[in-house]
């Protein structure tokens, strides 16, 4: 009888540590509860179980029994813990897409493996028109140079997959020849406009600077205007001395910064009949 009545002991102990209510192998007693301003109790194990399965028990219960200082929350008693389930764990965000890194634009973290990420950046997701004015050097044809080449350009982005720009560019320059002196001195002033075609192709090296490389295809109409000395007489011309329209074609590399959303410089470099070198202004729309 004595070793079964050992065994009994043994299981029983085992079953309390296995199911977490070794608390409850010394039975609760002497328990007050306050509930809704009054106190109820004493209360063994069974009468605090009820009041939590009632609800009238939580761990932010003041509870109190002899031995105690002054009243306590229940779920700061040790030897309460088992009456209280665990808290379950808060729910999960709606959404669980990291946020953007600090200082990154919410169109950087969109268009991180896009081939624009850093052509025409900032601001280049809605931005489909560059425009470009500026002034420059470029070859004269054997004449002095008149006005300098002034042009102007306007590139379109073609699609976001591939970094390439189409476009049409516009030239305007002036070239003189002088020949003879006064009174018989012959001068003349000839007059480029080019109008063509262009195409670019945009690489990604740094941020905010768009670099890029193309071609352009065109024609000069070119006007001449002649003026003769006070020697020759009235309603003179020379021979030989005309104008002459020509096919326009060449290549360049250039660089655009950016300094805000809408403005920018830029310069390229290269070779056409009409310019060789130019700088100005870029803005994007």
């Amino acid at each position: 009888m004595k070793k079964k009545g050992l065994i009994i002991s043994i299981i029983s102990l085992i079953l309390i540590f296995c199911t977490g209510n070794f608390a409850f192998a010394q039975n609760l007693t002497g328990y007050y509860v306050g509930v809704g301003g009054s106190t109820i109790g004493p209360l063994d194990t069974a009468g605090l179980r009820q009041l939590v399965n009632q609800g009238q028990l939580t761990r932010n219960s003041l509870v109190w029994k002899e031995g105690m200082a002054t009243w306590a929350a229940a779920g700061t008693i040790e030897e309460l813990s088992p009456l209280f389930p665990p808290s379950a764990p808060p729910s999960l965000p709606a959404s669980h897409s990291p946020p953007p890194m600090p200082n990154q634009s919410a169109q950087e973290v969109s268009h991180t493996g896009n081939l624009w990420f850093n052509s025409f950046a900032p601001g280049f997701e809605n931005n489909k028109f560059f425009i470009n004015t500026g002034i420059g050097l470029g070859p004269t044809g054997n004449y002095n140079m008149g006005i300098p080449p002034i042009s102007a350009s306007i590139d379109f982005k073609v699609t976001d997959v591939l970094p390439i720009t189409v476009g049409a560019i516009v030239v305007f320059n002036t070239w003189n020849w002088k020949s003879g002196n006064p009174p018989l001195d012959v001068s003349v002033t000839y007059r480029n406009i080019g109008i063509g075609a262009r195409a670019m192709y945009h690489f990604n090296f740094l941020e905010n600077l768009d670099i890029y490389a193309g071609i352009t295809l065109g024609y000069v109409i070119q006007s001449a205007s002649i003026t003769y000395g006070t020697g020759y007489p009235p309603g003179y011309s020379a021979s030989g001395i005309n104008s002459k329209s020509f096919f326009l074609w060449g290549s360049n590399i250039g660089a655009r910064y950016f300094f805000t959303d809408l403005i920018g410089v830029y310069a390229e470099v290269g070779y056409s009949g009409l310019q060789y070198l130019n700088a100005g202004l870029s803005l994007k729309f």
